[in-house]
């Protein structure tokens, strides 16, 4: 399995035109630290995908590369690039020709694998929309936002996401310095729409945003004269009308590949979507900023993919990156299909093979409270009646079937029935709780977007063996992609399809032709559907640990920032350079045809004559570097000051050409940056005291949860199992069973909820989340990390876990300490090591002897090779010999700063 928060190294390529280039520009404009974009812009996507994040219960919260992307092409598209419109698209990113649709208003459309976060990147460049019309004075872009749903079941899903502002309260969406500015109001379907917040965002589905064409007149009158105009402007298709009040508007569709569906009224015209949104465009004063659409399958009614797609994520790279389950088909061998009217009876193998494999997954799930689903998809209404029938004489399926009728035909075929469509409602949005009572759900082989529940462990899909029955291979797979769990628990999810051969052709064509997608088949026996269920065990819980439960000590805020002086950046002394020496290039002018030289020249180069231009660079670095943009008015005096007053020893003139040839230089900038970046993050990086809260994290609270990685079994941890990321963790919980001074320890996984914030480097604000907790026979407890690799991030974790280790034990009154293990060291002694004391001894005696051969004789250490070692002997190791003198000649040498 893949990161899926990480940037690739290699991508497969797409069949979308336009992808494999603008791919590549992005990935070079993120490289170079997103140069071009508004501060705007750049605040929102430093804030989304370099800071770290945790949800309200301290789960951590990332956002995948392919969401990051997704939202990186827009911006770039129409922030940098300025490629609007599709003729722009096509000039700078074709390798072909295309068509060129004449389209008035921008149209960029993603290509996303189900299960992969769209409604998240939509909150996000919503946001975007919103910020950038608030803080960009020549924004083109909207703080109103209309966001289409195709159907009323895709509608309830993106409710539960959008109400009342869910998701933007909930997911780190909003920097928390702008929070006081957004003012965004949610309409729902039917709802008015907001005329007085700063924004509005309306969500409906497609059939609310159709006019009905009126009735022909007889009244001689309305045929001269037209039709009488509504008494009420607003009885003219209210939500258009209400929207377009506002202005320009920004559209986002969902499952967009629905724009090319058809409608017939009862007149028997066919409308589409786009000529309601080419009304709004024309009713709203500056019309559609711009046109967001989202698919899995943006291809249209020819099965061919969209020109205009920007982004494309395949479902096979969700599967790789472990976003989505991993499809397992399910072979049977010697499957006969009876002779029988009863779908029941014709397909009994299939469908009892599928009720098989859904009790493996009962019986591997259920100690970690998760409810696995049959998913039965029938050919028809009347065969999905049989089937649910036969189930429901089922002991454990009885009163447990869940039945969709969807209709077969006419202009809502797909659809669920009206008669069920209340009910269906309701159970799209309760069949994953806890508290549903179904485990199988049958419905026809059309069932349509929105069903994508997250506890479908086995599909069943029944249909004649033709290949020309009508079925969308992906769209059979969509209902049972979407995950229980999020990727970084360790969990490895699987959806079986119990299946044959024709529908295996089918998939074959459609799927691995476009998305090099290889599903792994195996025999419906051979699907092994187990997983480590990692629990509290009641007869354990002598093994318990109790853990200080702290505040926070660190957060950002540049509310101080406007308080820092030049006199308060440490001072340097460059040299100034001495007369500048202008600069030249050599042009040499050569013949195309001949090969011949023509001429030649010699130019100067052109250089900064001007103290403001290198005044605003460098505030703009210094704001990208510290994460505090849209301070620009506060940085560029700073800088200014700085550099006039304290950088070269003496009071100097910017205009000086003198002083602007020395500031070219990158030692010299990059001198200026680390002495000014290190004063903002002081100021703006606050740290406070920890205080204890009045409810300590104990592990015996922590919920059972699933693990599909290497796993140790100890007799002196409160788990049943220690869920392991590598065979080093495992060692170690070896190690610590067995040590004699080790009363009870645990490995850490994240639904402990059990992270410390730091500033990581560059500044950044972080989460740690810890490998283990130890208590030994003492009543001392010590939080370990064990390393195989270290990082850049190494020096800043340890100084983090060694301040909360003291803090922790001020709180608690029980001594906490921290240590860290480097694998190669515990690999080289482990043999011999008896207890957690002779580790901690051999871990300092081991980092004091590194430091001392690699420190100069004379020379005198610097406040970082102290901090660092003040980390590596700290508390950590109290009572060992030599450690407390130790700590006590650093505090002297530390004393002051």
């Amino acid at each position: 399995m893949s990161d899926p928060y990480a940037i690739p190294q290699g991508r497969r390529p797409s069949y979308a035109p336009l992808v494999d280039q603008i791919r590549e520009e992005v990935s070079s404009w993120r490289q170079g630290g997103y140069a071009g974009a508004s501060d705007t812009s750049k605040r929102l996507l430093e804030h989304w995908f370099h800071d770290e994040h945790q949800t309200a219960d301290g789960a951590p919260f990332r956002y995948y590369f392919a969401q990051r992307e997704a939202v990186e092409t827009a911006i770039y598209l129409y922030e940098v690039a300025k490629s609007r419109m599709m003729s722009e698209l096509v000039t700078r990113f074709a390798v072909g020709p295309l068509p060129v649709e004449g389209r008035s208003y921008p149209r960029y459309v993603f290509k996303a694998a189900t299960g992969s976060g769209k409604t998240k990147v939509m909150s996000l460049l919503i946001a975007w929309a919103y910020f950038h019309k608030i803080y960009e004075p020549e924004s083109e872009l909207t703080t109103t936002s209309l966001v289409v749903a195709p159907n009323l079941i895709v509608y309830e899903r993106l409710r539960a996401d959008f109400e009342a502002g869910k998701i933007f309260r909930e997911d780190p969406v909003i920097p928390p310095e702008w929070r006081h500015e957004f003012d965004l109001l949610v309409s729902l379907r039917n709802d008015p729409v907001s005329m007085h917040s700063t924004g509005a965002l309306v969500l409906t589905n497609v059939q609310a945003l159709y006019e009905r064409t009126p009735p022909a007149t007889t009244n001689p009158v309305d045929l001269l004269l037209g039709p009488r105009p509504p008494k009420n402007r607003s009885q003219e298709r209210p939500a258009l009308v209400q929207l377009a009040s506002r202005g320009r508007v920004l559209v986002v569709n969902d499952e967009a590949h629905h724009l090319h569906d058809q409608i017939k009224r009862d007149t028997g015209e066919e409308l589409t979507i786009w000529q309601s949104l080419g009304r709004l465009h024309e009713l709203a004063d500056e019309g559609i900023a711009v046109q967001l659409d989202f698919s899995a399958t943006p291809r249209n009614q020819n099965g061919r993919l969209f020109d205009d797609i920007v982004a494309d994520y395949p479902l096979a790279q969700a599967i790789e990156d472990g976003i989505v389950k991993r499809p397992i088909i399910g072979e049977l061998s010697g499957e006969r299909e009876a002779v029988s009217d009863d779908a029941a009876i014709r397909y009994q193998q299939r469908i009892g093979a599928g009720v098989a494999k859904w009790r493996e997954f009962r019986r591997a799930l259920e100690p970690a409270g998760k409810k696995p689903l049959l998913f039965i998809m029938a050919e028809s209404t009347v065969a999905a009646d049989q089937i649910a029938r036969y189930l429901e004489t089922i002991s454990d399926l009885t009163g447990r079937v869940l039945t969709i009728h969807v209709n077969m035909g006419g202009k809502e075929k797909g659809q669920v029935s009206k008669a069920d469509l209340e009910q269906a409602r309701r159970w799209a949005r309760e069949v994953d709780s806890d508290d549903s009572p179904y485990s199988a759900i049958v419905s026809v082989l059309m069932l349509r977007e929105g069903w994508d529940v997250r506890n479908v462990n086995v599909i069943v899909p029944l249909r004649p063996l033709t290949a020309k029955a009508e079925i969308l291979p992906e769209q059979t797979l969509g209902r049972g992609l979407r995950r229980m769990t999020p990727p970084w628990s360790g969990f490895e999810e699987q959806v079986v399809i119990i299946e044959h051969e024709a529908f295996r052709r089918l998939w074959d064509e459609a799927l691995h032709k476009e998305d090099d997608l290889s599903v792994e088949r195996r025999a419906a026996e051979d699907v092994d559907v187990r997983a480590a269920v990692i629990a509290v065990e009641p007869s354990k819980l002598e093994f318990d640990i109790e853990i200080p439960q702290l505040t926070r000590v660190l957060a950002r805020s540049s509310s101080e920032l406007s308080s820092l002086r030049p006199s308060d950046v440490p001072e340097r002394r460059i040299p100034l350079k001495g007369s500048p020496e202008a600069e030249t290039v050599k042009y040499t002018g050569r013949d195309l045809l001949t090969g011949k030289v023509v001429e030649r020249a010699e130019y100067p180069l052109p250089v900064a004559d001007h103290p403001q231009p290198v005044l605003a660079w460098f505030a703009n670095e210094l704001a990208r570097e510290t994460r505090v943009v849209g301070q620009f008015a506060v940085l560029l005096p700073l800088v200014k000051g700085y550099i006039e007053e304290r950088i070269f020893g003496r009071q100097v003139n910017l205009a000086d050409p003198q002083v602007l040839a020395t500031l070219r230089e990158p030692a010299v900038q990059e001198i200026i940056l680390t002495a000014l970046r290190q004063a903002v993050d002081e100021r703006t990086l606050t740290s406070s005291a920890a205080v204890g809260e009045p409810k300590p994290l104990l592990l015996s609270r922590t919920r059972p949860f699933l693990w599909s990685r290497e796993i140790a079994v100890a007799d002196k941890s409160i788990f049943s199992a220690q869920p392991c990321d590598s065979g080093f963790e495992v060692q170690f919980c070896g190690f610590l069973d067995r040590s004699q001074d080790v009363a009870a320890f645990a490995k850490l996984a994240r639904e402990v909820r059990f992270s410390l914030e730091y500033r990581a480097e560059g500044g950044r604000l972080a989460y740690y989340y810890p490998d283990f907790v130890v208590r030994l026979t003492s009543g001392a407890c010590l939080v370990v990390e064990t390393k195989g690799l270290a990082d850049l991030d190494v020096p800043h974790k340890d100084e983090r876990a060694v301040r909360w280790a003291s803090d922790a034990t001020a709180a608690s009154g029980v001594q906490w300490s921290y240590l860290r293990v480097d694998e190669s060291l515990f690999a080289r002694y482990a043999r011999d090591l008896r207890s957690m004391e002779q580790l901690a001894d051999l871990v300092y005696e081991h980092r004091r002897a590194e430091y001392l051969r690699s420190r100069p004789a004379g020379r005198k250490r610097s406040r970082e090779e102290l901090l660092s070692l003040m980390s590596q002997v700290s508390d950590k190791t109290r009572g060992v010999t030599g450690v407390d003198e130790e700590i006590r000649r650093l505090r002297d040498e530390t004393h002051g700063w």
